[in-house]
């Protein structure tokens, strides 16, 4: 009885400990809906289908033109939104690195990528309190409450046990665990994911009074993939993460924070359609150009491309070959789904790491993937980005409501703007 009672104890102090905010302080939450397209906010009916992103459209401000960064895609986005810079200052270039050795299975998960000061760096040295729910690029990040964003790519461990080695402190999921917040066979996909997940965030924020909350949720974005956006299943996706963000505006209303709290509501990414799908590096391996060994693609290739949606990298394992370099060219000029630019192309809005021979952008109808079975087009529809962050399609959106911020629409704005309107909130002076 004596050892269960220290047990207890023990727990006890885990849920009750560490640094705490006071809700007297200003603070800001930060929530991602991923995928949340700016035509979203121009729906005529959004008082019906959604009515929380109505209700915070009505107190404050908000813009259905947001532009992201190119490539269009989750990790380099939402790391600008805590930037304030592109993605060729801060570092996440992509989803993921640039291996394709494995297929390009991993992702930038670590915070130490980046290159630049964020919000939360800005934060930790002010001493404010901050809480991270399964922030992209967030891993071994300096925030007092975390649970960061990283799933396994392998059988040898869970994504639940993963996330249990990498949250902060040692300890968070754990306590969420024994208050029932996260169930015994905790590791959920789906909207049973983002609800966990929610519990997670809504449970933190409450006991902590975190300054600086950053959220993501995730199943509005894989929903449309598989469905293609403007579905009945991205619909109720994202009916689904109204009715999460209504409980957070609940308790905002309950606990009359609205003068200390700003909430911010964005997305990352708009979303095309497309019919077709491009498996580039079938091409590559029907020429004799790379091969797969063991399921991965062998390290003796000699061109590979990593497809992101509507962008594609090729990279020539010999770029200085200038003989191959142009029977790649001539290959790639022959097909029909998408467009052809070089390094001397890449620059402005349409840029790529030096190491790119080409940037391939998908045509309408057509959307680059990842794949080392499948054919190199296959008539298979559903949803992507990644594309040309220009195209009204693929805008995001932004809303802000509570303290500091007045009723109004904005035209048009930049998805690193978040970051500074957020640094100007909490006095963080963030100078990237």
């Amino acid at each position: 009885m004596k050892h269960f009672a220290n047990i207890l104890l023990f727990l006890c102090l885990i849920s009750c400990g560490g640094p705490k905010g006071n809700w007297e302080d200003s603070r800001v939450i930060l929530v991602s809906i991923d995928g949340l397209r700016g035509d979203i906010l121009e729906d005529p009916e959004l008082e019906i289908k959604y009515p929380n992103l109505f209700r915070l459209m009505e107190l404050g401000e908000s813009c259905g033109n947001v532009q992201t960064v190119f490539p269009s895609l989750t990790y380099p986005s939402h790391t600008s939104m805590i930037t304030g810079v592109m993605p060729d200052k801060h570092g996440i270039v992509n989803n993921r690195p640039f291996i394709p050795e494995n297929n390009f299975v991993d992702w930038y998960w670590y915070a130490d990528s980046i290159k630049v000061p964020t919000l939360i760096t800005q934060a930790k040295k002010k001493g404010l309190i901050s809480l991270g729910v399964s922030w992209p690029v967030s891993v071994g990040a300096e925030m007092d409450w975390m649970l960061p964003e990283i799933k396994s790519v392998s059988d040898t461990i869970s994504t639940v046990d993963l996330v249990r080695k990498h949250d902060r402190p040692e300890t968070f999921l754990e306590s969420a665990k024994v208050r029932g917040v996260v169930p015994e066979d905790g590791n959920p996909t789906g909207f049973g994911r983002d609800l966990l997940l929610h519990e997670v965030f809504m449970d933190a924020f409450h006991r902590k009074a975190p300054h600086l909350s950053l959220y993501h949720m995730i199943e509005t974005d894989l929903v449309q993939h598989e469905f293609g956006k403007g579905s009945d299943e991205s619909i109720h996706a994202f009916m689904f993460m109204d009715s999460l963000l209504g409980n957070i505006i609940a308790l905002l209303d309950e606990m009359n924070l609205w003068e200390s709290t700003t909430l911010i509501v964005t997305g990352d990414h708009g979303f095309r359609n497309y019919e077709k799908q491009i498996n580039l590096n079938k091409l590559f391996l029907d020429n004799g150009w790379l091969a797969i060994k063991d399921g991965s693609i062998s390290s003796d290739w000699k061109v590979v491309c990593m497809g992101s949606g509507g962008s594609a990298f090729v990279r020539l394992k010999n770029p200085l070959d200038k003989e191959f370099k142009k029977k790649v060219r001539l290959l790639l000029s022959k097909q029909d789904g998408f467009e052809i630019l070089e390094q001397r192309h890449m620059n402005g809005t349409l840029w790529a790491p030096l190491k790119t021979d080409f940037l391939l952008m998908a045509k309408n109808k057509f959307g680059f993937v990842r794949s080392l079975d499948q054919p190199f087009i296959l008539e298979k529809s559903g949803g992507s980005h990644g594309g040309d962050p220009r195209r009204k399609i693929l805008k995001t959106g932004y809303i802000a409501a509570g303290r500091n911020v007045q009723k109004r629409t904005i035209e048009s704005m930049s998805i690193t703007d978040i970051a500074f309107k957020i640094s100007d909130l909490l006095d963080l002076d963030l100078k990237n």
